[in-house]
């Protein structure tokens, strides 16, 4: 039994998503900045503009960076 929670243990750990895993962009546009998160770095981009995007006056908005 003690064989079996170990090994449940080490996988629901390999599973789960971490923070270091997480991609996190932050777009900018005029009056307005939107911040996304994603597994990859495409999803967060899309994510933050299109935060960014609802929020511009003039909709349109560019990634400042994205980090890991």
């Amino acid at each position: 039994m003690r064989g079996m929670l170990a090994t449940l243990t080490i996988v629901v750990a390999l599973l789960a998503p971490s923070e270091a895993s997480a991609w996190v962009c932050r777009a900018v546009g005029v009056g307005a900045a939107g911040t996304g998160y994603g597994y990859s770095v495409e999803r967060a981009k899309f994510v933050a503009l299109r935060r960014c995007e609802r929020r511009s006056m003039l909709h349109v908005c560019t990634i400042q960076w994205c980090r890991r």
